[in-house]
C-alpha cells in the first residue's frame, strides 16, 4: 500500500512539474520573477522642501515662499488616460491635440496594430503626451486568481513592455503602467515588480463587472501609487461593464466639481468605445475642459513625477536675492521642472544658472519640463529645473 501511494505521489509530482514547466514556458517566466519576493524596495524617505543656508532678514527684498502644489501655481489639473493598442488610437490622439489635452496613452506592445501605431506614438511624445505600458500581451481572465497573476504579471510583460516603448520612441522614461482589465491590483508582489521596473504609478480599472470603474471619484493624487485610480470614465458601454458614461451634463458636472476644489481631474477612455466628431460626447467634453489659463494639462506619469520631485527638492538661500534649488532624484528619471514662489518687487526679474528666464504672461500650462517665470503683482512664480541657482535681481 505504501509503495502504491509513493508511486502515485511521484506520478502526481511529475505531472505537476510538467504543468509548471509548460506554464512557465508559455508565460516567459524567468528567475527574476521569483527574486521579487526577496527584493526590498529602496527607501522613499521624503526630503525637506525648504531650507535656509542664509536666514532671511526683514529688509531682504526677495523672500522665498515655497514650492507650489502644481506646476506654474496652476489652480487645478486635467490629466487623461486612454487604453489599448487599437486602430482607434490615432483618432483619439488627433481629437486630444485639437484641444490641447495631454494624455498617457497606455499601449500593449505586442498586440493589435502596434507596428502601425509606433510612428503616431513617436509624434505624440513630441506633442507632450506620455506613452505608458499596458503590458505586452494584455493578459485578462475573470476572476483573477493568484496563479493567473503570478504567471501573467511576469517581467516579460512588465519590464519587457517598458523596454519596447523605450526602444521605439525617444521618451526618456516610462513612468506609468495600467493593469490590463484592471486585474491583479491587490498583490504586493506585482507592486514590487512594477517598482523594480521603474514605474512611478500604476493605474487601475476597478470592479468593471459591477460598474465600480465608472466613477471611482479620485480627485487628487492617489496615495496608493501602484493601485491608483481616477475620477471618472468618459466612454460608451464596453467590455463586461454594465454601462458607460456619456451624458455630457454628468461628466461636465464632475469636472466642475473637481475644478471648483482645485483638484486633479483624471479621466480615462478606451478609444474603441468613443464616438468622434465635434457633435459627439467625447469631443464636446474635451472642448469643455480645455483652454483654461489656470489649469495644468499634463499626462499622469509626469504629474506623479512632479509630486515626487517637489517632495525631494530643497531650496537654500545663498544671499539676499540668490537661491539654490537641489533635488536628490535622478534627473534622467525625473526630467520635470518645479515652480518656486517668491515675493519680490514688481520690476525685478529672475535668472536661472546665469540665463535670463522668459516671462510667460499668458498661455496654457501644458508641458512639464520648461523654464520661465510668471508674475502676479509681487508674487513671482519661477519655473525651473529642480537643481538650479535662481537669482532675482533689479532690472538693468
Amino acid at each position: 500500500m505504501r509503495k502504491a501511494a509513493g508511486a502515485a505521489a511521484l506520478v502526481a509530482g511529475g505531472w505537476a512539474l510538467l504543468w509548471f514547466a509548460g506554464e512557465a514556458r508559455r508565460s516567459h517566466l524567468a528567475w527574476s520573477d521569483f527574486t521579487v519576493f526577496l527584493w526590498k524596495a529602496p527607501s522613499a524617505a521624503r526630503a525637506s522642501g525648504a531650507a535656509d543656508a542664509v536666514p532671511p532678514r526683514s529688509g531682504d527684498p526677495v523672500q522665498f515662499v515655497g514650492l507650489t502644489q502644481y506646476l506654474n501655481n496652476a489652480r487645478a489639473v486635467v490629466t487623461h488616460t486612454i487604453d489599448d493598442s487599437t486602430k482607434y488610437v490615432p483618432a483619439a490622439i488627433e481629437t486630444m491635440d485639437r484641444y490641447g489635452i495631454k494624455a498617457t496613452i497606455f499601449i500593449s506592445t505586442d498586440r493589435g496594430p502596434i507596428e502601425d501605431l509606433w510612428p503616431i506614438l513617436r509624434r505624440a511624445v513630441h506633442n507632450g503626451h506620455e506613452i505608458g505600458s499596458h503590458s505586452r500581451t494584455h493578459p485578462c481572465l475573470w476572476p483573477p486568481s493568484l496563479r493567473f497573476c503570478f504567471f501573467h504579471y511576469t517581467d516579460y510583460e512588465i519590464a519587457g513592455s517598458r523596454d519596447d516603448i523605450l526602444r521605439n520612441t525617444d521618451q526618456p522614461h516610462v513612468w506609468s503602467f495600467a493593469y490590463p482589465c484592471g486585474l491583479c491590483t491587490k498583490y504586493d508582489f506585482v507592486h514590487r515588480k512594477l517598482e523594480r521596473a521603474g514605474y512611478l504609478v500604476a493605474r487601475n480599472y476597478p470592479n468593471e463587472e459591477t460598474g465600480g470603474h465608472i466613477v471611482p471619484d479620485m480627485q487628487s493624487y492617489d496615495p496608493h501609487t501602484y493601485n491608483a485610480t481616477y475620477t471618472q470614465v468618459v466612454q460608451k458601454k464596453g467590455g463586461i461593464a454594465p454601462t458607460g458614461r456619456t451624458d455630457l451634463a454628468a461628466i461636465n458636472g464632475k469636472f466642475d466639481e473637481v475644478y471648483g476644489k482645485g483638484g486633479i481631474y483624471n479621466f480615462m477612455s478606451h478609444p474603441q468605445w468613443l464616438d468622434y466628431g465635434p457633435d459627439k460626447f467625447y469631443e464636446q467634453h474635451l472642448r469643455y475642459v480645455s483652454n483654461r489659463q489656470d489649469v495644468w494639462y499634463v499626462p499622469m506619469g509626469p504629474l506623479y513625477a512632479y509630486r515626487r520631485v517637489v517632495q525631494h527638492t530643497q531650496v537654500r538661500r545663498l544671499g539676499p536675492d540668490r537661491f539654490a534649488a537641489t533635488c536628490s532624484l535622478d534627473p534622467k528619471v525625473f526630467p520635470v521642472s518645479v515652480t518656486l514662489e517668491f515675493r519680490a518687487p514688481e520690476s525685478w526679474t529672475p535668472e536661472a544658472d546665469g540665463r535670463v528666464l522668459a516671462e510667460r504672461k499668458a498661455g496654457l500650462t501644458d508641458r512639464w519640463n520648461e523654464q520661465y517665470f510668471r508674475r502676479e503683482g509681487e508674487k513671482l512664480y519661477v519655473t525651473v529645473r529642480p537643481s538650479a541657482v535662481v537669482v532675482v535681481g533689479r532690472p538693468e
